[in-house]
């Protein structure tokens, strides 16, 4: 398991994610006091698909902000709930809220995903959609 909680103003450069349980786990952030600077940029999500451990899933924070994903690229499988959970935990204890975090996805390759697997979901494990929009 990699990741935080919270964390602001920090930016993952060329960050490489392999064989792990989760890519990455993050339940809440906000935009950059700079305005310019991206959450990830320039990465690989990796998973060997004959590894009986990890799986692809990132889970990506909620809350009231952009969250900048740009450069990365999915590679391998099995995807968990999908390569990349939008919004985790919105609305629990300790996590983001409203749920009206917005994903901008700047030249993310889906493309070394197996055909089948689930690129995208949101409100992974978050309370329900009535109870957590603003």
């Amino acid at each position: 398991f990699v990741g935080v909680y919270s964390l602001g103003d920090v930016s993952f450069a060329r960050y490489v994610s392999l064989n792990n349980a989760h890519s990455f786990y993050w339940k809440t952030s906000k935009n950059f006091a700079d305005g310019v600077s991206h959450h990830f940029r320039d990465g690989f999500i990796a998973n060997n698909k004959k590894d009986s451990y990890g799986q692809l899933k990132f889970y990506g924070p909620s809350g009231p902000f952009t969250f900048r994903f740009t450069n990365m690229t999915f590679l391998g499988g099995p995807v968990g709930e999908a390569a990349l959970c939008a919004g985790q935990h919105c609305g629990r204890g300790g996590a983001g809220g409203p749920c009206n975090v917005q994903y901008l996805l700047e030249g993310v390759d889906w493309t070394r995903l197996m055909l089948w697997q689930k690129r995208i979901k949101f409100g992974v494990h978050s309370q329900s959609f009535g109870f957590v929009q603003p």
